[in-house]
């Protein structure tokens, strides 16, 4: 079974700091909103590689983007369904709907659709980075330490560590259901589904005891009672940490440069734009690529000093 936990692997990527690293984060969550054009999405989704392969969490962020892909493919199937607009028809149906009209698919809704989904795979491969080389502790103090509300920020943190500890509950049911003779996986579709609910209804249970006890241990510990709070670790930025934390904001602002200019947009309707670029712009895209890029190298440094 893939473990979604934290785990300190010692690579360049876990040493960064992780001021740098939400800094990175944010750079590539902000950019993937700002900008439409597929080439520039593509290219932020494929600036997170590196750092992925570099911090072993291949097999986690695999299995993560297997479950984002098939929901890319539902956005996908979904607009195209939905949104009729563009000039390049593909299918027409024989019928009309009431409210809707005649379903049409277009080869515009599709690319549409796949822009959206590029999108997507960007932001959910830079946050699965953050979550698989961050400790949840470091992201809550890092948090805090950028005076966000102290019970929004513990809420972030309790979710984060439900979500895996969700999967693995879910995984153990499933073997034990298994075990007691239980064909998840056979028979047809409605079948397998009724066959899921003997996953789910024991997974709700466990899961709503777990809250309670979340609950009752916050209780215990006088959860909200002081105003002024103190932590048993601190992170810092220390001198090494300040040129990754420069490096990760570098590229949110040479992107915002690059949406000011006017660059980085496409027009899906009604009918697809080239995907060409000027000379300016591809230069200045390589540049944003690159300066994300760089934070692999400074990791590298990073682990080297603390080894030294």
């Amino acid at each position: 079974m893939i473990n979604f936990r934290y785990r300190l692997k010692g690579t360049p990527v876990h040493a960064l700091n992780p001021f740098a690293k939400l800094a990175w984060v944010a750079s590539i969550f902000v950019l993937s909103l700002l900008f439409n054009h597929p080439v520039y999405l593509l290219l932020l989704f494929l600036s997170t590689l590196p750092l992925v392969i570099t911090a072993q969490i291949w097999r986690q962020w695999v299995s993560l983007m297997k479950f984002t892909l098939y929901l890319c493919l539902a956005i996908i199937i979904i607009n195209a369904l939905v949104s009729s607009h563009g000039t390049h028809l593909l299918w027409q149906a024989p019928f009309q709907l009431p409210l809707v009209g005649t379903p049409a698919i277009t080869l515009e809704a599709i690319f549409f659709g796949a822009g959206m989904c590029l999108r997507l795979l960007a932001i959910i491969s830079a946050f699965a980075l953050l979550t698989f080389t961050v400790h949840p502790d470091d992201i809550m103090l890092a948090m805090l330490k950028m005076k966000l509300p102290y019970k929004s920020v513990l809420a972030i943190s309790l979710s984060t560590r439900f979500i895996p500890t969700l999967i693995e509950d879910a995984a153990r049911i499933s073997d034990v259901q298994r075990s007691r003779g239980l064909e998840l996986d056979r028979g047809r579709l409605t079948q397998r589904l009724k066959s899921r609910m003997a996953i789910i209804i024991p997974l709700l249970s466990n899961s709503l005891d777990r809250t309670v006890q979340v609950a009752e241990a916050m209780e215990a510990r006088a959860f909200g009672s002081g105003q002024k709070r103190s932590f048993y670790k601190e992170i810092a930025l220390k001198k090494p940490d300040i040129p990754a934390l420069i490096m990760g904001l570098i590229p949110l602002l040479l992107g915002i440069f690059i949406w000011w200019r006017g660059m980085g947009d496409y027009q899906y309707y009604p009918a697809l734009a080239r995907l060409g670029f000027t000379g300016l712009e591809g230069t200045l895209l390589a540049l944003l690529i690159l300066s994300l890029c760089l934070m692999l190298p400074l990791g590298l440094a990073r682990k080297r000093i603390e080894v030294d």
